[in-house]
């Protein structure tokens, strides 16, 4: 299907009303509230474009924390009560890309980002809130784990497993 580019921060001039994964909330959240989020500094949206300049995929990270009493009991050991994590909330593909490993392109992207910001500041885990079994699935293929005592079903995959896999800074 072409040239498509490496992820590249979302610009106010990039075309979102053609974006079309297939699932309603996402592409909403694309048209709707990435480019607002951006400029309030509230999240940060990048985006693969292809040759033509549309979206295809977009991915968006945010500073975030866990509470010590959501993850495992392993992992709860001399912990503060709160801890510093980057949240992926929506990560997207196209209908017309899906399949090709663009998801998985930019989900490394999202690993190599959390690991370099974790060498800036404190930052233990990277979050995400999966919509359906289909996309827990694919988190857990791609090494992350639940967390059995959060309400609201989030997953983690930690800094120091990131950088064990070659996601280094």
């Amino acid at each position: 299907m072409g040239t498509l580019s490496k992820p590249r921060p979302l610009e106010q001039t990039d075309n979102r009303n053609e974006f079309d994964c297939g699932r309603p909330s996402l592409n909403t959240w694309l048209q709707t509230h990435a480019w607002r989020n951006q400029q309030l500094g509230s999240s940060r949206t990048n985006v693969i474009i292809n040759e033509q300049g549309k979206i295809v995929a977009y991915v968006s990270l945010t500073a975030a924390e866990i509470k010590r009493e959501y993850l495992p009991k392993s992992q709860q050991r001399n912990r503060p009560e709160s801890i510093p994590a980057v949240l992926l909330g929506q990560l997207a593909v196209d209908s017309a890309y899906q399949g090709q490993g663009i998801a998985q392109s930019l989900l490394f992207f999202a690993f190599h980002t959390t690991v370099q910001i974790s060498e800036q500041i404190g930052c233990a885990c990277l979050i995400t809130h999966p919509l359906d079994k289909k996309a827990r699935t694919f988190y857990q293929h791609w090494g992350f784990e639940d967390t059995p005592f959060d309400p609201k079903g989030s997953m983690i995959i930690k800094v120091s497993d990131l950088k064990q896999n070659g996601f280094a800074a």
